[in-house]
């Protein structure tokens, strides 16, 4: 009985919410996002054959690498690269709040498992006005993880490598010097080595 007595307080409030609603979403611009999935794969040789090159947890790989990637040179490449915020009022903006706009629509984040395992992936994603340019940026960002994790393996392979090929060096001197040593107790003991006593 109060619900039909006092029914225009229900059915008015939800008329106006229903017409703001339509105008809004006439009205505002449109947001679209782009994401991607990249998953990082451990190395394929055995463990017992080549130990990891990289033995960090991969929430300290992804830091280091977001941290590099959405640095102001990579953020101001991309701006210039797909003439970001040319409208109106972006000639008394500075490039500082430009790159702070672009981070701030770029989110890195560890992939979730509905099954509560450890995953190695992560989502890259991107919100912006255009949708080819929203995709496009993402593809741009993903490539950049992408040569980032790879320049950060070669660098730790061509590391690898060299402290390996010193380590050979200093082996082949011990064992140059060690012959050497040999070869002079030889001289020095020609004709009273255990080999030479049954023929003496």
């Amino acid at each position: 009985h109060i619900i039909v007595k006092r029914r225009w307080l229900i059915i008015l409030p939800l008329m106006i919410a229903l017409v703001v609603g339509s105008v809004l979403a006439v009205t505002l611009p449109k947001k679209y996002e782009s994401q991607t999935l990249i998953l990082v794969e451990g190395q394929s040789v055995p463990k017992d054959y080549v130990r990891p090159l990289i033995r960090e947890d991969i929430n300290e790989r992804l830091n280091t690498m977001s941290q590099e990637i959405l640095s102001r040179t990579n953020l101001e490449k991309i701006i210039s690269q797909f003439n970001l915020y040319q409208g109106a009022g972006s000639d008394t903006m500075f490039m500082e709040d430009k790159v702070n706009i672009l981070r701030n629509n770029i989110k890195v984040a560890l992939a979730t498992d509905r099954r509560k395992r450890n995953t190695n992936a992560f989502n890259i994603t991107y919100r912006g006005t255009d949708p080819q340019q929203v995709m496009d940026i993402t593809n741009t960002l993903a490539s950049f993880f992408i040569e980032e994790n790879l320049r950060i393996r070669e660098a730790q392979a061509l590391g690898t490598s060299s402290f390996l090929e010193d380590e050979l060096e200093n082996m082949r001197k011990q064992l140059e010097a060690k012959e050497q040593a040999v070869k002079q107790f030889r001289l020095e003991n020609m004709g009273t080595l255990p080999t030479q006593l049954e023929t003496n």
